[in-house]
């Protein structure tokens, strides 16, 4: 928007605000229902370019309102105007919000449409959910006032039915409530104020060459095979099998458990329990890889304390704040020890910003872990220092306007102008640093990528990634110590992922009353190949897969979400001609971090 228009709607405004302070409606004026402002915002923005949408929201601020209108018109027309401000990125969205509500004070469904506000368009990696529950909650206490009265009408009963659906959406990450007030379905007020309390667990099994946390598996294998043929252990002595066995997908089986603490003022406070288990999947020796050598199994828990909170900061910008400090408990980690427990402490802090763009939307992320690992008791002294270290950032664009796209109309091939569900284009870096003693193993991802969240029920994504490995050492018996590298590897991942929704959550503003609710249901087909850049290209793979993805809610029982995905994948290594085939299962009520 140019800076004359910025002045020009300043004035504009101002004037509809003088004009009606002068022209102050005489009485509260017929009841609107309060779906006449979606489907004036729909017929506003249907098929309109972002420009024209800009035009429309002109006209309505010029003027404002027409003389001595009443009170529910002017209402119902501050609501468009928020809404068109809400699709065009504008902060004085909420500030019409409240004026709507203040022009109707008893109609619930200026609340619902406040609230969505901070659940559908703001937040930064997240519901603002201070800010969304309470104009629902107040949905509700009005809602309820309008019962006693007299006054309810049909229409009311949908917007009880919406508010119930995005409260379910704004605590879906939460669990199974364990106190009433915020459990579905939520009534009056009490849920606002009152605490509430929610128990998640999360199930993982998998059979696969990739952890939990998808880290590189081609990185991983070729950083061992150099590890394992260098001097400091075979020293080049391993045989095709023994290089052939580095690849391998242990059974994996992971629970966590968490209890989530809730109230408006403060957040969300989280207690967490984890627990994971990689069975025969950690080489107990690089002097003897197998088959030579045994696998050992990898046991970890954790007990930790966590926040998480998202704080709407416009006109700056809205803020999440999410860490947790971890009290760490692994066995077998530790090369030639495998009954050696290893007991240190987990920080980590997941900072992100994110704001408005005109409609698009730029976030920008943050990660930072530092794993306080204990060092170990053996060997020289100044070889017994560990400890971890990671720090990512990540940009994301995403641009919400709508696109000119092809498409088959009677056999004819023509173009229309269609809202998606956003297109994103991202672009980061992620750094993981193992310290062991004078060496540290260096691990780095620089990635770009896109993703098309289609019109139709089809979605795409790409992405590059450029990842290296190596080990940077200083020897301190030199008088000038010199940082080296060595055993360097890199590489290219490409990544493709093609997802098409069989159920679509956008499709279902309400509840259907099923004790049991689907809410999401998609089929995803991941396609990934690794290609060597520097370093040996032993392990260079491609991998294909099917999964499903589902997203259920307990509306019969206080309305927890579930979250499910099952999946297969085939991976072929090219140059040591190995297949694996790899399963995993994910079952999560409530979840954190995906």
């Amino acid at each position: 928007m140019t800076k004359f228009s910025v002045i020009v709607r300043g004035v504009c405004f101002g004037l509809a605000l003088a004009a009606s302070a002068s022209a102050k409606p005489t009485d509260k004026g017929p009841d609107i229902n309060p779906y006449e402002c979606l489907g004036r915002y729909e017929a506003a923005t249907g098929n309109r370019s972002i420009p024209q949408v800009q035009a429309e929201l002109d006209k309505r601020l010029n003027p404002l309102f027409e003389g001595d209108e009443p009170h529910t018109v002017r209402a119902m027309k501050l609501c468009v105007v928020a809404m068109l401000e809400s699709r065009l990125g504008n902060g004085d969205a909420a500030k019409h919000y409240a004026m709507a509500v203040a022009e109707d004070p008893e109609e619930p469904g200026y609340e619902l449409w406040y609230g969505m506000l901070y659940s559908n368009f703001r937040g930064a990696r997240g519901v603002v959910v201070e800010s969304a529950e309470d104009h629902f909650y107040k949905a509700l206490e009005k809602i309820d006032s309008l019962r006693k009265s007299g006054k309810f009408k049909e229409y009311h009963a949908v917007v009880e039915e919406w508010v119930h659906k995005r409260l379910l959406i704004t605590y879906q990450e939460d669990g199974m409530p364990l106190l009433p007030w915020k459990a579905s379905p939520q009534h009056g007020y009490a849920g606002h104020d009152l605490p509430g309390v929610a128990f998640s667990g999360m199930f993982s099994m998998s059979k696969d060459t990739r952890d939990f946390f998808r880290n590189n598996e081609m990185r991983l294998f070729t950083g061992e095979l150099q590890f394992a043929q260098s001097a400091f252990r075979a020293s080049g002595t391993l045989n095709k099998r023994q290089i052939y066995d580095i690849v391998r997908a242990p059974l994996r089986h992971r629970e966590d458990a968490r209890l989530r603490i809730r109230q408006n003022l403060i957040g969300a406070i989280d207690l967490t329990y984890g627990y994971e288990k990689m069975v025969q999947g950690q080489i107990q020796s690089y002097y003897q890889p197998p088959p030579v050598g045994p696998l050992v199994d990898v046991t970890t828990k954790e007990v930790g304390i966590g926040y998480e909170r998202v704080f709407p900061l416009y006109p700056l910008f809205d803020f999440k704040l999410a860490g947790n400090v971890k009290r760490v408990d692994r066995l077998g980690v530790v090369e030639f020890l495998p009954e050696l427990h290893e007991k240190f402490n987990l920080y980590e802090v997941r900072p992100s910003v994110s704001r408005f763009l005109g409609p698009d939307k730029i976030t920008l992320d943050f990660v930072y872990s530092y794993l306080d690992v204990t060092d170990v008791n053996y060997g020289v002294l100044g070889e017994r220092l560990r400890g971890k270290y990671i720090r990512a950032a990540n940009l994301e664009y995403a641009m919400y306007r709508p696109f000119v796209l092809p498409e088959f109309h009677n056999g004819t091939l023509t173009s229309h102008r269609t809202p998606t569900r956003g297109w994103y284009f991202n672009i980061g870096v992620a750094d993981d640093d193992d310290a062991y003693g004078t060496r540290t193993v260096r691990k780095h991802d620089y990635y770009v990528g896109t993703r098309f969240e289609g019109a139709g029920n089809w979605d795409l994504s790409l992405q590059e990634t450029y990842f290296t490995g190596a080990t940077t050492f200083i020897d301190p018996s030199n008088p000038n110590p010199v940082q080296q590298t060595e055993l360097r590897s890199g590489g290219l991942r490409t990544t493709g992922i093609i997802q098409h929704r069989l159920i679509n959550p956008d499709a279902i503003p309400g509840i259907n009353n099923r004790v049991f609710a689907p809410d999401m249901l998609n089929i995803v087909v991941p396609l990934f190949f690794d290609k060597k850049v520097d370093g040996p290209n032993t392990y260079e793979n491609f991998r294909v897969g099917a999964e499903i993805w589902a997203k259920f809610f307990g509306t019969g029982f206080w309305g927890p979400a579930f979250l499910t995905t099952v999946g297969y994948d085939y991976q072929y290594f090219l140059n040591i001609k190995k297949a694996e085939h790899q399963v995993h299962l994910n079952v999560r009520m409530g979840w954190g971090k995906l």
